[in-house]
């Protein structure tokens, strides 16, 4: 199928979150509870129609652990143009550790992405941590981000997540770097940087590698 636009499009967060439990159910409309961690990265694609263009959204699974971050920070950020920051509502380690993602994003990105800050598990709020809630606000209202709360295992504004990110993207794409997909073709090097894949176990990152370990949601 062709579309207009490509938007390279990458989740982060701490390990547990629910980073591949939020993709699982936008792409396949699935939700697996026990998940193994990411290790590496891995991405999917799903079109989005808005009107009268085609968004492909790329959506890049992260792992959670540091020291892959370290790693594949300055080729997972190239050339991206929205970045999830996802955290889990139940575990306020996971708040406290926004502060080094938007560190990460910002020493790493050339250019403006759009970021979106996702609250995830809110379906349950009987484990919610108090001030939590309070807390992301006054980030988001800060940062001027725009905050989701999400539920990857009760669809809660999973598709309105994506949609928001694509109708966004409509309305200014040059401002997050998105290209239209006539132009996109005459700079093949972007494009492959766009789908470049990334191997670990690699120094030069030339090839793709996603493994999974351990226990996650």
């Amino acid at each position: 199928m062709s579309f207009d636009f490509l938007c390279k499009t990458i989740l982060v967060g701490a390990s547990g979150v629910g980073k591949t439990s939020l993709i699982q159910r936008y792409i396949d409309d699935i939700f697996i509870p026990e998940k193994d961690s990411t290790i590496g990265i891995d991405y999917k694609t799903k079109d989005v129609e808005i009107e009268d263009s085609t968004f492909r959204l790329q959506i890049w699974d992260t792992a959670g652990q540091e020291k892959f971050h370290i790693s594949l920070s300055s080729s997972i950020y190239k050339n991206t143009n929205v970045l999830i920051v996802v955290f889990d509502l139940t575990n306020k380690e996971t708040v406290n550790s926004l502060e080094y993602y938007f560190t990460e994003i910002e020493n790493n990105c050339r250019k403006n992405p759009l970021i979106v800050l996702v609250g995830n598990k809110c379906d349950l709020i009987e484990n919610q941590i108090e001030n939590v809630e309070e807390k992301v606000k006054q980030i988001s209202n800060e940062k001027e981000f725009k905050l989701f709360k999400t539920s990857a295992k009760e669809r809660t504004n999973v598709n309105e997540l994506f949609y928001y990110i694509a109708k966004t993207i409509k309305e200014n794409p040059k401002k997050y770097g998105v290209i239209k997909q006539n132009k996109l073709n005459k700079n093949e090097n972007l494009k492959e940087e766009n789908l470049k894949e990334v191997d670990l176990n690699n120094d030069d990152n030339n090839n793709f590698n996603n493994k999974k370990r351990n226990k996650c949601c």
